[in-house]
């Protein structure tokens, strides 16, 4: 227990910062004693404290992943701008007020240009720093303005007490700093914007506003900062600040701010600017030339950075032991070479172990050239770590792996010849054309050593004619649908002469076409002799495209079954340990009062003219292909698009659309397709993603009570089966699954009467799936209006009360309960149109549809 304790705590920033600077002070006063006077300590600490000003404020604009590289130009002018003002007017009070507002001006222009005009916050803030500087040498005409007023002078060389006037002026920013940023919604917000920009507008939070005002305190603290720089050089300088701005983003960087936004801390960053004042001091007790200090300087912002990331320095690593014992690759053969037949890849007794879990336990199968075998298992089960065990991104720490009879150990991903992984998220490059992404990384070249571009195309055609796929090879990837990407990366691996292919959820977002243009490509592969392993939660894909199926649970191995000897109920009781029933249970509920109806709605784009109503206490399926404009009714109903067309009326009330926040009053929430992107913040815990849009309205004075939170999150947690049940746990470190959770938890947390679900149970195994769903059944028993889309036509069929086809923008058709999926492809294929059946009790009795 009190080795977990101090592991912990070793892995938070700040105190691994606190050892280091009680060495370093060790250290340099060792070398000489002068360095541990209170004289000296003091020094340092006033030196620091403009620094740590300038760097809590520059911690707060990275979080919100934002730089500010102005504000020591920002600094510079508001110095002058304040010295002008006193020359003047003599006024003390003018010239303070001066120095805040000038500041604050080139905070607001830089906020303008990043949070309303979209620029680069690298680019807005270079092209202030540059202009902050001109003015601050034409205004003062190059020269110093001499300031002599004590009470302007105060802040900067007087003392109370022992104690520097600036050190007490840091100190309370500090303290507000950490105040705002751990128990105000403000700061919530600030985190949530650099974590997910997208996730964070979905919840309602105003983005731009966020990153406006981040930009304004962080010019108004370098006004402060000039202030307390006027007080300790008792003048204006039109260059002080010079390269403050990199020193304060150095303090936020060792304190532990990450610059990919979402995660930093105040305290950190205070001693992480101590630490610079220290290392700077003790150099300097040392007589070590200004340009080493840049030097050492320079090496600890590297340091920060790869201790806060130890999987790059394992990445680092990994790829010099790769290339010192890699040999050079055979270029491509002309034409795609046929799989060898007969290949057998072998897991005997895999295991693999991380600090804390055992992730693969004694996982042993085969697969051979030719079949296709599942790899089933809950989210968590091992199958992610079974993969990159096989295709060399991990090592197992136990058992063997064995190709042909020949044991392998593959140290890298370019050691697993012949076996290629075909992830959800492609590895492609969206600006090259289709036929330079399939040669990238082992490109042919001339005798001249120049790229053989013909060479590359006629390989490309040749290997599109044999996979039968009719693809542009001159197209630029970014042109491309989802499916079609997905057949390139495919064409791709088999150009490579891979004889395994392990396809993980590969038809997670392709349309009913494309996935079944997939099923096809599946069959050319396993006539050519490649061996495929298919990651899917889809149980119809298991059984109609596998011949075994592999279950893991838990990390071990459960077992295989040759699929058309067994059925989905066993399948589904091996990879949850129990038997879970109906997947997707039907619900009957009363059907109450009338709470969405939408007549003929468009939002100028690809939803053309929507039509349907949904009551309380009934679930309204929207069915149809990819592309039909389903998710952009819903988006339209919870104030995401504007209203072009047509008419929404929630509980009888017109709503205009485009405003999110109306949208909530009225008691509708949303639920996205993709929960990475619009759904939580990675980087925030369970806890804080779960209150994120329940703070709004729950926080007195913008206060948080992180007593109400726990207890909010505590319930949620218990209610949804969130697991693992710890609040402090990072979201992005939660299976699919539980994410999804995470984002129905958030959302259920503001007590709506109308869900709007899109694609709830995308790419979540399917215990998962009968758990969602039993909770949107109990939804729908207490009442809520629940109006889902799905692609799965099992899913639509099983929960839904009334289905709503569309095609083409277009509502085409309602079908009641006991429809077939026939029905439903006969709808969203036909050209006949058929209006929804606004009375769901009639729609229930039996299926609508055009024959």
């Amino acid at each position: 227990m009190l080795q977990n304790r101090i592991s912990s705590l070793l892995r938070r920033n700040e105190p691994v910062l606190v050892i280091v600077l009680a060495i370093a002070v060790v250290v340099f006063g060792w070398i000489d004693p002068r360095f541990l006077t209170a004289g000296n300590f003091v020094s340092i600490a006033q030196q620091s404290a403009v620094i740590a000003l300038i760097a809590f404020a520059m911690t707060a604009v990275i979080i919100a992943r934002g730089i500010d590289i102005s504000v020591g130009s920002t600094l510079a002018f508001s110095g002058v701008a304040a010295g002008l003002v006193y020359a003047a007017t003599g006024s003390a009070a003018a010239t303070l007020l001066t120095a805040i507002l000038a500041g604050s001006v080139i905070g607001l222009l830089n906020g303008v240009l990043i949070g309303f005009a979209g620029i680069s916050p690298f680019i807005a803030t270079l092209a202030t720093m540059a202009f902050a500087r001109g003015l601050s040498l034409s205004l003062s005409g190059a020269s110093s303005i001499a300031i002599d007023n004590p009470i302007v002078l105060y802040a900067g060389r007087e003392s109370l007490g022992p104690i520097p006037a600036a050190i007490i002026v840091a100190a309370v920013c500090l303290l507000a700093w950490w105040f705002v940023l751990a128990r105000t919604v403000y700061g919530r917000w600030i985190y949530a914007v650099g974590g997910n920009a997208d996730a964070a507008r979905a919840s309602m939070v105003p983005v731009g506003l966020v990153r406006i005002s981040v930009y304004l305190i962080a010019g108004a603290t370098a006004g402060l900062g000039a202030i307390l720089t006027i007080g300790r050089l008792g003048s204006a300088q039109p260059l002080a600040g010079t390269g403050l701005e990199f020193t304060a983003i150095t303090a936020a960087i060792v304190g532990g701010t990450k610059l990919s936004g979402g995660q930093g801390s105040i305290w950190g960053t205070a001693i992480g600017a101590l630490l610079l004042g220290v290392i700077n001091t003790g150099l300097s007790f040392l007589q070590v030339p200004q340009i080493v200090i840049y030097y050492i300087t320079g090496a600890l912002i590297l340091v920060a950075v790869l201790a806060s990331q130890p999987e790059s320095i394992t990445a680092f690593v990994k790829s010099g032991r790769r290339k010192s014992q890699a040999t050079k690759a055979a270029p491509p053969q002309n034409g795609a070479a046929k799989a060898p037949a007969g290949r057998r890849i072998e897991l005997r007794a895999l295991g693999k172990s991380f600090p804390g879990v055992k992730a693969l336990d004694g996982v042993s199968f085969a697969i051979s050239s030719g079949e296709v075998v599942a790899l089933a298992g809950e989210n968590g089960a091992g199958k992610s770590t079974l993969v990159k065990c096989i295709s060399g991104v991990y090592r197992p720490d136990e058992g063997d792996i064995a190709i042909d009879g020949r044991l392998v150990d593959f140290h890298a991903p370019s050691d697993a010849e012949g076996i290629s992984v075909i992830h959800q998220h492609f590895s492609l490059s969206p600006d090259l054309t289709v036929a330079e992404n399939l040669f990238v990384g082992r490109e042919p070249h001339t005798r001249l050593g120049l790229l053989d571009r013909g060479r590359m195309r006629r390989e490309a055609a040749a290997i599109m004619r044999e996979l039968s796929l009719d693809i542009d090879i001159d197209a630029e990837l970014r042109t491309l649908s989802v499916g079609r990407q997905q057949m390139v990366e495919i064409a791709r691996a088999v150009l490579s002469d891979a004889w395994l292919f392990i396809m993980d959820e590969p038809t997670s977002a392709l349309s009913n076409r494309e996935r079944d243009h997939l099923y096809e490509l599946i069959a050319k592969l396993r006539q050519r002799g490649a061996g495929i392993l298919y990651i899917s939660h889809k149980m119809e894909e298991i059984f109609s495209q596998c011949d075994r199926v592999v279950v893991l649970r838990d990390g071990k191995f459960i077992g295989e079954r040759q699929t058309r000897l067994t059925n989905e109920a066993e399948i589904v009781s091996m990879m949850v340990g129990r038997d879970l029933g109906d997947i997707f249970p039907y619900l009957k509920a009363d059907i109450r009062e009338k709470a969405v109806e939408v007549l003929d709605a468009s939002n100028g784009k690809l939803l053309k003219s929507a039509s349907l109503c949904v009551h309380r206490g009934e679930i309204v399926a929207i069915a149809g292909l990819m592309g039909s404009g389903r998710s952009e009714v819903l988006r339209l109903i919870a104030g995401l698009e504007t209203l072009h067309g047509g008419s929404i009326e929630i509980f009888g009330k017109g709503q205009s659309g485009g405003d999110i926040k109306a949208a909530n009053r009225a008691g509708i929430v949303y639920i996205p397709e993709d929960r990475h992107l619009e759904g939580f913040v990675g980087t925030m815990s369970i806890r804080d993603n779960l209150s994120l849009a329940w703070i709004r309205g729950n926080s007195r004075f913008g206060l948080l009570s992180p007593r109400r939170i726990s207890r909010l999150a505590g319930e949620l947690i218990a209610s949804l089966g969130v697991r693992p049940a710890q609040p402090d746990k990072r979201t992005i470190e939660l299976s699919g699954g539980n994410q999804q959770k995470v984002v129905i938890g958030k959302w259920l947390a503001t007590k709506p009467q109308i869900i709007l679900l899109d694609e709830p149970t995308r790419g979540v195994d399917v215990g998962a799936k009968s758990e969602l769903h039993h909770l949107i059944a109990e939804l729908k028993r207490q009442g809520a209006a629940i109006l889902m889309v799905s692609s799965e036509l099992p899913e639509v069929l099983g929960v839904a009360d009334r289905i709503i086809v569309m095609r083409e923008g277009r509502s085409v058709g309602e079908l009641g309960r006991g429809a077939s999926e026939e029905d439903v492809m006969a709808l969203a294929f036909s050209e006949t149109i058929q209006p929804p059946n606004i009375n769901p009790n009639d729609a229930q009795s039996a299926p609508q549809h055009v024959a």
